[in-house]
């Protein structure tokens, strides 16, 4: 405690070098007391049906955010047996949406409002897929959409691992579920620090209890696993325990960022910033990660700066710049804002989720933070009865339950929503006395709503927010096509792009209809590998493709080929 009785407010972030905390002694509480506060307000709104149930793509709908572009159309493609799973799901077609890049919250909601909104409300998708880096499709973009909506984004440095994430879904989606409950893990990394010190004792072992209680009375169905060695932390703590299928993981640890003469190259800090920091024994990168089983089929939610992403500027800046220019900034601010992007450096997502949603054997979605993460988050700094670690626990419960990915994150998009609209109220009873002739009272509640709120709008979905733990009965299932009958491989899908520049011209783009019929598809794949150029020629006409995209179908007709046979060899039948 510090002398103003106030408990201090810690950051979840290292040094990427020698692994100690950035900011060891934390800030003192009643820095929050200077909020520096915005005045932009993002207003929840939302039109999926209200009276279906939440996990229904039928009656909720389903869509794309992918940016303009060829790049745009590439990754689209490359995901289009996953966009055709879904049109089957939902029995109609996916809308896509082409979105332009690097927006604003402002240019976010007037996108939202001019194109994402145009349309009657039960064809507006409520689960949203967004393609892309956060130089393309921004993170602002994202958060505005999230609170109308269940949105997740894939941002892979490459086509292949667009594809090979789309086989992923796909793969668990149509097998078997799991048999028993999930295995939940909740692992803390005991480096030592304030940060995990306060983390593991006001967060993750809160939460396990309730955890615990909930599963005494059948409301948690779930095999629960604490790690973490406590006196020695190691990365082996925690990869001895992710080979099981279908799991789930809550982790709590400090985020690597700036070592403390910089990051050597821009490549260096994207494969380094956001890694999984073990203390002394090093970090956890995507790197590590790439080649061997980790959450296969799960869900991770990590608790740790920068775990999802690095933004291009921090909900916090202002604010720990005010507190340096007040004296009140405990340390160096530049020590904490060096891991944010400067001048033509861009945002973009962590290379340990991206490289895990790539990976054939890891998890199918990922929640973690997008900019700092501090444990004011789950603090009780304020007379509030609501317990925040209740919160995190209401993400976990969502999942193991069976609930997607995106109903499970938008639990925590609704404690922002209800922050934001008591944090508006403050101002308006301020503006209020102003516009009265009355002098103003400082509310003791705004430094603390601002923090939260804050905090709560850096969490983001990476992955597919209609994924689910594969156990129990799935939502919307279908089952594998019959090569006879191609009716539930012929999906239209819709395009809309961004309004026009003149108001009085915009109008909703009109549907173009794509279909893929599987035999024609399935013949031109055998004319091109069987080198017949006069009937390739008349197939590729004949379904519209070009050769690059029939090879990349090609490849994935010939994998899946190769899996079904590696599993007939195996099973022996």
């Amino acid at each position: 405690m510090h002398a103003d009785d106030e408990p201090a407010i810690h950051l979840l972030l290292s040094h990427a070098d020698d692994h100690r905390p950035t900011l060891a002694d934390g800030l003192p509480g009643a820095a929050i007391r200077e909020p520096s506060v915005e005045t932009e307000e993002l207003a929840p709104l939302s039109f999926y049906d209200v009276g279906a149930a939440g996990n229904d793509l039928e009656q909720q709908g389903w869509g794309v955010l992918a940016p303009t572009g060829d790049h745009g159309d590439a990754m689209l493609a490359a995901i289009a047996p996953l966009i055709a799973h879904r049109a089957a799901q939902q029995d109609r077609p996916v809308r896509i949406y082409r979105v332009p890049p690097r927006m604003s919250a402002s240019q976010a909601a007037r996108w939202r409002k001019q194109v994402f909104n145009i349309d009657e409300p039960e064809d507006i998708p409520y689960y949203q897929l967004l393609l892309g880096d956060l130089d393309e499709l921004s993170g602002e973009l994202q958060q505005v959409q999230s609170l109308g909506g269940c949105v997740g984004r894939l941002a892979f440095t490459s086509l292949a691992d667009y594809e090979s994430y789309a086989a992923k879904v796909l793969r668990w989606e149509l097998a078997p579920p799991q048999v028993g409950p999930a295995p939940a893990l909740f692992h803390t990394v005991h480096d030592g620090s304030a940060a995990t010190t306060l983390g593991h004792r006001s967060l993750v072992a809160p939460v396990l209890s309730l955890a615990h209680d909930a599963r005494s009375r059948a409301r948690f169905p779930a095999d629960l696993h604490e790690l973490g060695d406590s006196t020695d932390p190691s990365p082996d703590d925690l990869l001895a325990h992710v080979d099981a299928p279908g799991g789930l993981l809550f982790s709590l640890s400090h985020g690597d960022g700036a070592p403390r003469q910089g990051w050597r190259s821009e490549q260096d800090r994207r494969s380094g910033q956001g890694a999984m920091s073990f203390g002394r024994a090093g970090s956890l990168r995507g790197a590590d990660l790439a080649a061997r089983p980790f959450m296969p089929g799960g869900v991770w939610f990590m608790f740790a700066c920068f775990g999802a992403g690095t933004p291009d500027r921090s909900r916090f800046h202002h604010w720990l710049a005010h507190l340096a220019a007040l004296g009140k900034f405990r340390g160096n601010v530049d020590a904490v804002l060096a891991s944010l992007p400067r001048g033509d450096e861009r945002p973009f997502v962590a290379d340990l989720p991206r490289t895990l949603l790539a990976n054939p054997e890891g998890p199918l979605a990922f929640i973690g933070h997008l900019d700092l993460a501090w444990s004011y988050a789950f603090m009780e700094m304020d007379d509030s009865k609501a317990k925040r670690p209740a919160k995190f626990y209401n993400v976990l419960r969502a999942l193991v339950r069976g609930d997607r990915a995106g109903i499970a994150a938008q639990e925590l998009t609704r404690f922002y929503s209800d922050t934001n609209d008591e944090l508006a109220e403050l101002h308006d009873a301020a503006e209020a006395q102003r516009s009265g002739g009355q002098p103003t009272t400082s509310d003791p509640r705004l430094g603390h709503l601002w923090m939260l709120r804050q905090d709560l709008a850096g969490y983001i979905l990476l992955g597919d927010p209609a994924v689910q733990l594969p156990r129990g009965e799935p939502h919307n299932p279908v089952r594998p096509a019959d090569p006879k009958n191609d009716s539930t491989h012929h999906w239209p899908t819709t395009i809309t792009t961004e309004p026009a520049s003149s108001p009085a011209s915009r109008s909703p783009a009109p549907a173009v209809a794509t279909p893929l019929a599987l035999p024609a598809l399935e013949s031109a794949i055998h004319a091109l590998l069987a080198g017949d150029e006069p009937a390739l020629a008349v197939h590729l006409r004949e379904l519209g493709l070009d050769r690059p995209t029939l090879e990349r179908w090609r490849d994935r007709y010939t994998a899946a080929g190769r899996d079904a046979l590696a599993r007939h060899l195996r099973d022996g039948d």
